[in-house]
């Protein structure tokens, strides 16, 4: 009867012998008999996933997740202070100089102090230069705020790709000529009456940055030489902007496209600017439906504008 009593409480048990020096503990001796009650380890399932339990691992993540957000954002405001910090710095060294140029030649002029001609034909040529560098910085800053507040612009049209290098020829000879460089342009007879649909004005804009970028880095070369030619593509036209010069190197070029890269200590020993024009040109050239790479850095560096052709 007790040892049936037993097994209905303790349904997996056995009973031991102990010995005299056996340490076992009281709960597990029997009173009268010598034996200890072995027992097996009782297994617990593990309890389910109860509704407060799964509330919690929701808060925490929503935690987690919330810090993560946090610390990006904050990382990206950091970021993009000081990208116009440095934007504001090297935009400030780049007015300062056109307008040094243009107070102190202005003054020299009205005042008399020159009075050979030649000497005031350099003078006013000079101004006119810096005129044109003032107003191509103002215009690629005014274009790339345009575009970081999402407005599109200039109308697309279809335009033959002749009437389109032409209009634009003038104005890239010139800055190429600022520099005391040539250009040469190259277009193929079976390209020549291909039809784009495209905005000329920001093809203009694009490849007068090309052509300017070419003039800072090629100048010193051998090759004064700047070639635009143009190659038929599956979605269009590319145009091709190549340099004779030193090329750029690689530390430059991996940020080549990187809005506000340059600094002020860049632009000195580099060339002038605020290293915004190959960024605003990317940019244009994907709104305009087409691309912006650069082909090749070493020795004659490339730029490749790839345009799309009307339907």
């Amino acid at each position: 009867g007790a040892d049936d009593t037993l097994t209905a409480a303790l349904p997996a048990f056995d009973l031991r012998p102990i010995n005299e020096d056996s340490d076992v503990p009281p709960a597990r001796r029997l009173a009268t008999l010598p034996v200890e009650i072995v027992v097996d380890t009782p297994k617990f399932a593990p309890a389910p996933l109860s509704p407060i339990r799964l509330s919690l691992w929701v808060v925490w993540g929503c935690m987690i997740f919330a810090t993560g957000a946090v610390a990006l954002l904050l990382q990206g405001v950091i970021t993009l202070s000081e990208r116009r910090g440095a934007f504001v710095s090297a935009v400030t060294h780049e007015l300062r100089t056109p307008l040094t140029t243009f107070r102190m030649y202005a003054e020299m002029l009205s005042s008399g102090m020159v009075t050979e001609q030649d000497k005031q034909k350099q003078y006013t040529e000079t101004l006119r230069v810096e005129a044109d560098r003032l107003s191509h910085l103002v215009e690629n800053v005014l274009a790339y705020a345009r575009l970081e507040r999402g407005r599109k612009g200039g109308r697309r049209e279809d335009i033959a790709l002749s009437t389109l290098m032409k209009r634009t020829n003038s104005r890239l000879a010139d800055r190429a000529k600022q520099a005391e460089m040539q250009l040469e342009v190259d277009i193929a007879e079976e390209l020549r009456d291909v039809v784009l649909h495209t905005d000329p004005n920001a093809v203009e804009q694009i490849l007068f940055n090309l052509v300017d970028t070419a003039c800072k880095y090629a100048a010193a070369g051998q090759d004064r030489t700047i070639e635009i030619t143009a190659s038929a593509e599956s979605q269009g036209v590319a145009l091709h902007v190549r340099d004779h010069g030193p090329g750029i190197s690689e530390k430059f070029a991996g940020q080549l496209f990187q809005p506000f890269s340059k600094s002020v200590e860049d632009a000195a020993v580099t060339a002038p600017g605020v290293g915004l024009g190959l960024a605003l040109c990317r940019r244009l050239a994907s709104e305009l439906g087409g691309s912006l790479e650069l082909e090749r850095c070493e020795e004659d560096a490339a730029f490749r504008l790839l345009l799309p052709q009307a339907k």
